[in-house]
């Protein structure tokens, strides 16, 4: 088992340092024979945005996930409260550091903090609003694992060092104080994700420019959320060796009924949204926007990856009862829904500036940088590289 944690350590390591590279490639000179990122990007967002909003808006499912299982007293969730809580940690980390190291002059990101405060900006709020979003979830993971923390002290090790630590500050009623907390979290989480979706939303482009946009990314949140819970649940689980039975595999199935229900609803605000904005009354800028995803550039992305692979194979795999009730099932359905939300963030972000007339710019494309898919793929790789870490150090096997 060491061997193949190493081998498999070893792995995301190395995935890690090609995407260290492909982000130093995009802000320097590249020392391969590439078309700099800068001069070939041909719009302002591209990838690592659509990454970053993947990333931020499936930690708001995760807390989502964790508010109806420790506050709102869907009881049958609780068994995978500390995996979601972790995986929220990890992605609302990776997705900050995403957007960060996106920036084309990184050490100055520290100026839309302290030097150069606008409170009328929207964006403004969201980078404020996921700061207190990561504090408040630090708070309430602890609180959650204080009393196995406490039994994990006795430990020798690195992880008994670290139960040693965090169980410094004496702390009482901690469910209690988790609940509390837990609720400040998933409120500040949802208006953090709505003011993202606002952020596109208010902009003049006509993809985004939608009052419902705010709404569409919290239940995008919700799919995302519970998907990617079943996969973190089952891939956990299979490493450990444990078969998905008892109350995890109702967790299982609880989270299949949520994810269900939410891809049903993400059906009709899909279709919806582009049979308002394609309709013939509509305005010709709006229809413009709605023709790259209907016949044009993004067909392929909209119609096989995000409607087939994303919306209708996965609800049919959750609703036939064969499939559905098993594990291997739901567990399938949620890797189709999350590879449909990944090409949906793509889309958006991408797909929304097909009408952005900036002098010099290509009309956008599915067409990625290989420096920005490196970059992906090295925090994608950090992304389960951390969970796993943090998931060795924590005491998740405890109180079970």
């Amino acid at each position: 088992m060491k061997k193949i944690e190493f081998i498999f350590g070893s792995a995301l390591l190395l995935l890690i340092l090609v995407g260290a590279l492909g982000i130093l490639q995009m802000h320097t000179h590249p020392v391969m024979p590439i078309e700099p990122f800068e001069s070939a990007e041909g719009i302002p967002w591209r990838l690592l945005v659509a990454l970053y909003v993947f990333f931020v808006v499936s930690t708001t499912g995760f807390c989502i996930i964790i508010s109806l299982g420790e506050v709102f007293g869907f009881t049958k969730l609780e068994p995978i409260l500390k995996e979601c809580m972790l995986m929220a940690l990890v992605t609302i980390l990776v997705g900050l550091m995403t957007i960060a190291l996106d920036l084309e002059q990184v050490m100055r990101g520290y100026f839309a903090i302290a030097g150069h405060v606008n409170t009328t900006s929207i964006m403004f709020w969201m980078i404020m609003l996921y700061v207190l979003y990561v504090i408040f979830l630090i708070v309430e993971i602890w609180f959650y694992f204080y009393d196995d923390l406490i039994k994990q002290r006795e430990e020798r090790g690195l992880r008994g060092l670290v139960a040693r630590v965090l169980t410094i500050p004496k702390a009482s009623e901690t469910k209690d104080f988790a609940k509390v907390i837990g609720f400040v979290t998933v409120f500040t989480a949802i208006i953090a994700n709505s003011n993202l979706g606002a952020l596109f939303g208010v902009n003049y482009i006509p993809l985004w420019h939608d009052p419902l946009l705010p709404v569409h990314f919290v239940l995008s949140a919700i799919v995302s959320g519970a998907a990617l819970s079943v996969i973190g649940v089952y891939i956990t689980d299979f490493a450990r060796g444990v078969k998905i039975e008892g109350e995890r595999y109702e967790a299982i199935q609880m989270l299949r009924v949520i994810l269900g229900f939410s891809i049903v609803v993400m059906i009709f605000f899909t279709a919806w949204k582009f049979v308002t904005k394609a309709y013939p009354n509509s305005t010709l800028l709006s229809r413009e926007a709605a023709l790259p995803f209907i016949n044009g550039e993004f067909a392929f992305n909209f119609w096989v990856m995000e409607v087939a692979v994303g919306l209708l194979l996965p609800l049919i795999l959750l609703a036939a009862p064969q499939i559905g009730r098993r594990a291997e099932g739901v567990f399938a359905a949620s890797l189709l829904t999350v590879t449909g939300i990944f090409f949906l963030r793509i889309d958006h972000v991408m797909g929304g500036l097909a009408l952005k007339l900036i002098t010099g710019m290509s009309f956008p494309s599915p067409v990625y940088h290989p420096f920005e898919i490196m970059a992906t793929i090295g925090f994608f790789a950090l992304t389960i590289l951390l969970y796993y870490v943090v998931y060795k150090l924590m005491p998740m096997e405890v109180g079970e």
